[in-house]
């Protein structure tokens, strides 16, 4: 099979190309939540029958056809303070990252927030994909909220260079991106290659073709 530049930006296209088939498109309203609008950047349900509001995290990048990820924490925050809420869960799991400084507003949230700062009041899912800006994410949670992780081992690890910067080769036109922001979102010596989650749920296939999500499971579970 030949290699093909048809659909060159498939690491960034959730969940897929339009013109792949997905296992998510066959199951529609039997897939599980997480799995529903993975193709939105940032939003957040209640989870019926719960006092446990899901935030799914998608892309640390500015959303062109919504609300810049400040308005969103704007909404995020006066939502959390107008309804019974006692934690939340942010799955990080289809997240490759952005632009790490755009994490600041989620994550100012989160802290002063009385309902959910609070140890055992937020479980955060990683992933495989869980890289760069996303992985920022990942630590400043850790460092300044000590939620519970739950799925596989992150993309990246807390100390790590990031946030790329595109150029061009003089002479020869390639395009090229290069990492030139060092970020240390552990301490200076975390030379851990990840953060592991304390709640491994690795995906299976089974489970997503009989509408099960693990991770989410585990995250409602724990208190």
């Amino acid at each position: 099979m030949k290699a093909s530049t048809e659909d060159g930006d498939i690491w960034n296209t959730l969940p897929a190309p339009a013109s792949w088939t997905t296992i998510q498109a066959r199951l529609g309203e039997r897939a599980p939540r997480a799995y529903r609008r993975i193709g939105d950047y940032y939003w957040f349900e209640i989870i019926p029958d719960t006092k446990t509001l899901y935030f799914q995290y998608n892309h640390v990048i500015n959303d062109p056809h919504g609300p810049t990820l400040e308005q969103f924490a704007r909404t995020l925050e006066e939502f959390i303070n107008a309804h019974d809420v006692d934690r939340v869960i942010v799955d990080l799991r289809w997240n490759n990252g952005g632009n790490t400084f755009l994490n600041e507003p989620l994550l100012h949230v989160f802290i002063r927030n009385a309902k959910v700062n609070p140890p055992g009041h937020m479980a955060v899912i990683i992933g495989r994909r869980t890289f760069s800006a996303a992985m920022n994410a990942s630590s400043y949670l850790e460092r300044h909220l000590s939620p519970i992780f739950i799925g596989e081992p992150t993309g990246g690890k807390p100390n790590a260079p990031g946030d790329e910067v595109f150029a061009t080769l003089p002479y020869s036109g390639i395009a090229y991106n290069v990492s030139d922001v060092l970020w240390q979102g552990g301490w200076p010596y975390d030379a851990r290659p990840w953060i592991a989650p304390q709640i491994a749920t690795p995906p299976r296939f089974e489970d997503l073709a009989a509408g099960r999500d693990p991770a989410l499971d585990a995250a409602l579970a724990i208190h």
